[in-house]
């Protein structure tokens, strides 16, 4: 069986967050592809054009129907991993609801999110391995 591409999206607006959230997944030697969305109605084709294993959302760009998105986008594909990085609890109530696999206040220190999409990554392969 051909070796899986790990893709990498972050949904953010283009600014400091971005060139440090881009920087951090550098570092993480499980994801070979890593693209970027400034726009969150890009979850609304995800399940046609692209297949992530992971997506990192700003959870302060999405608005309602985005977060229907992410709910539609586990639904139908329950292995990508979300991680969502939240300013308030309104953000984390919708994050919950979507069903966001990891909630985050914004400044978690990144040698710990590395950890945890290196962990989420992992964890992944070997689900895949033991179907």
């Amino acid at each position: 069986m051909p070796k899986q591409i790990t893709l990498a999206l972050v949904i953010t607006k283009p600014a400091h967050l971005w060139s440090g959230l881009q920087s951090l997944l550098r570092t993480i030697p499980q994801i070979e592809i890593i693209a970027e969305a400034h726009d969150p109605s890009v979850l609304m084709n995800i399940s046609t054009e692209m297949h992530p294993n992971l997506i990192l959302l700003d959870a302060s760009i999405l608005d309602d129907t985005a977060w229907t998105a992410v709910s539609k986008i586990k639904a139908e594909r329950p292995r990508t991993k979300f991680i969502a990085l939240l300013e308030n609890v309104q953000q984390q109530q919708s994050a919950q609801l979507a069903g966001v696999d990891t909630l985050l206040p914004k400044g978690f220190p990144a040698a710990q999110l590395v950890n945890l999409i290196e962990n989420s990554l992992i964890q992944n392969s070997q689900d895949e391995t033991n179907l």
